[in-house]
């Protein structure tokens, strides 16, 4: 059915992270083919309906001035309907962190137990145990960077959490001092090794300007970067490669024939031997017509 935007209650929208890569190719396909897919809703009252799965969708629509959206009225409830989309959500793989997100929302607006949660996303009660966790323990200031775009999810986890756990304030006001950009995931483990190893002057430092911080990395990384090994030892370095693993895979052959015994796999080796064999052959001759 066609839904007006005016009709779609999109209370979820806070479940999700920000992809703007994904989302300018969703806005140039419908842009280009229009909307294929419906948006999933659910019914809550006479002309309200709310948003459970396709908020790209729809703000892509919303940009590109449409007056309706092609919709799916499932006649289930909102809980059940938020369930049955993460399930269905094969194309793309939700962030641990997005996870959380579902799970409390479905534990605390929707009075669900945690050994429910479990059941119903086939998932065990340490798994959900996790996820929360990880939404509890992480500032809700860097949760809203994460859905911003302003911090990928990984980064978060990997980086952010554990920085949080050793010091919460210092991680909420790392990301607020990170600027617009923001952080790739290499830059946050960067900050985040260098505030674990720092003194308390240095971690005061990079807290206050991450970005000078990741800037002066990188002018050290380029002072100290080695020096080009000559092509001539590269080569020597590669032959002499070659020849130990020749070594190798002659033990390792006649010891697998040792005893009579038929190894199950001729067919493949011998398949692996012929293209070695065109290989080295192939090195042989721009050697041997090189070469003094």
């Amino acid at each position: 059915m066609q839904l007006e935007f005016h009709q779609l209650d999109l209370r979820y929208r806070e479940l999700r992270v920000v992809d703007r890569d994904r989302d300018a190719r969703l806005l140039a396909s419908l842009a280009g083919v229009g909307q294929k897919t419906p948006v999933l809703v659910v019914l809550v009252a006479d002309d309200r309906h709310v948003l459970i799965d396709g908020y790209r969708r729809v703000d892509a629509l919303h940009r590109l001035k449409a007056d309706t959206v092609e919709a799916l009225v499932l006649p289930i409830t909102e809980p059940e309907g938020l369930i049955l989309s993460h399930r269905m959500a094969s194309s793309h793989k939700k962030s641990a962190l997005e996870e959380g997100w579902l799970l409390r929302e479905l534990e605390r607006c929707h009075g669900m137990s945690r050994s429910e949660l479990a059941s119903k996303l086939l998932r065990s009660s340490s798994w959900v145990s996790r996820r929360l966790g990880l939404v509890e323990n992480l500032p809700a200031s860097v949760q809203q960077a994460v859905r911003a775009g302003k911090i990928g999810p990984h980064a978060a986890m990997k980086s952010l959490l554990p920085l949080a756990r050793a010091n919460k304030e210092a991680c909420e006001t790392l990301v607020a001092n990170l600027g617009a950009a923001g952080a790739a995931v290499r830059q946050m483990d960067e900050l985040w090794r260098g505030w674990r190893k720092g003194s308390e002057e240095d971690r005061e430092r990079i807290v206050s300007h991450p970005g000078l911080y990741l800037a002066a990395l990188s002018e050290v990384g380029k002072g100290d970067s080695p020096e080009p090994v000559p092509a001539a030892e590269s080569v020597r370095k590669e032959l002499a490669s070659v020849g130990g693993i020749c070594r190798r895979v002659k033990r390792r052959f006649i010891s697998a024939y040792e005893g009579g015994g038929t190894p199950a796999w001729p067919g493949t080796v011998g398949l692996a031997w012929e293209n070695a064999q065109a290989a080295f052959a192939s090195l042989a001759s721009v050697m041997t017509e090189r070469l003094p």
